[in-house]
């Protein structure tokens, strides 16, 4: 009989070592939190609703695999490379799985958003700076999205986030996850070492960690100005064909020019001035403003944020 137990006993040890071990991500409940977990610049009061709708976690952890697509040694390894992120780029990464349903692609913004700005992250680093990718593994409609918070806004511009996501599409819809989110940390990172993109030149980051589009030189309206132009002159002449001397009834061949009717007047135009304005451009909430290669919305926390998402 000992032998029978001892022989069950080794065969379960050897099926969970060889099994996959799907990680577990702990959750915690926000009325037993201070300030319900909020440790940022955010009015709670206005803000509950979408706060209590939000899992709190722990900020160290950095994947949040919820929807049970990474074994514990794949999370360990990823684990690690996010870990060398953060400390080389001086700004946050956050990866997180979940499987919910939803009626508009902008749910998977909202939840990316949100599970950023009413957990920790981007705590320590200026503007709250960091990069989220969350991967909704819903069987019907997968979807995966990037989000981007405080500077990270200005490395990353639409057309960096869009090589991102295309570059990691078929590993996340094939299933790879390990290498997908692999890559998705290597080509951010990728992208943070090589600066600011050229298009950044036009952005800044203000005190709240909201980007703000500055514009340049004035540019005078040009063609309306031509056309105002065109219709000042047509009057101009107007005027003074009605007044001209030289248009008289004549029956002689002198009589066909008045020497002393010609009028020559000279006319300069002159460049008076130019001037540089700046102007900020903010969206509401919920909506999204371009421009210049970098996109960006208000999240329901305030904060803005760039990034894009993909079907598959």
């Amino acid at each position: 009989m000992k032998k029978i137990f001892k022989f069950i006993f080794v065969v379960v040890l050897v099926y969970f070592s060889i099994i996959n071990v799907y990680a577990s991500t702990n959750t915690y409940n926000r009325n037993e939190l201070e300030n319900y977990g909020i440790k940022k610049n955010i009015d709670v009061n206005s803000k509950l609703n979408y706060i209590m709708k939000t899992k709190a976690v722990n900020a160290d952890e950095k994947i949040y695999d919820f929807a049970n697509l990474l074994t514990d040694e794949e999370e360990n390894e990823l684990k690690l490379r996010i870990d060398r992120f953060i400390q080389e780029n001086n700004m946050d990464m956050v990866i997180v799985t979940d499987s919910f349903s939803y009626s508009r692609d902008k749910e998977n913004e909202e939840y990316a958003d949100d599970f950023y700005d009413y957990n920790d992250f981007g705590l320590g680093f200026e503007h709250n700076t960091g990069v989220l990718l969350l991967r909704n593994a819903n069987p019907r409609d997968p979807y995966y999205h990037m989000s981007t918070t405080g500077d990270a806004q200005l490395y990353l511009n639409d057309a960096r986030i869009d090589n991102i996501l295309d570059n990691i599409y078929d590993d996340i819809h094939d299933g790879r996850y390990l290498r997908g989110f692999t890559r998705f940390v290597d080509e951010t990172d990728r992208y943070i070492k090589s600066g600011k993109p050229n298009t950044a030149i036009n952005y800044y980051i203000d005190d709240y960690g909201n980007i703000h589009k500055v514009k340049g030189k004035y540019h005078p309206p040009i063609g309306l100005a031509l056309i105002l132009g065109l219709i000042i002159s047509g009057i101009t002449i107007g005027i003074m064909v009605s007044k001209n001397k030289m248009v008289k009834k004549a029956t002689k061949a002198e009589e066909y020019l008045d020497g002393d009717s010609i009028n020559i007047t000279t006319r300069e135009d002159k460049f008076i001035r130019s001037h540089t304005t700046h102007y900020t451009v903010s969206s509401s909430s919920g909506g999204h403003s371009s421009g210049g290669g970098h996109s960006f919305h208000s999240g329901s926390s305030g904060f803005s944020h760039g990034g894009g998402g993909r079907h598959g």
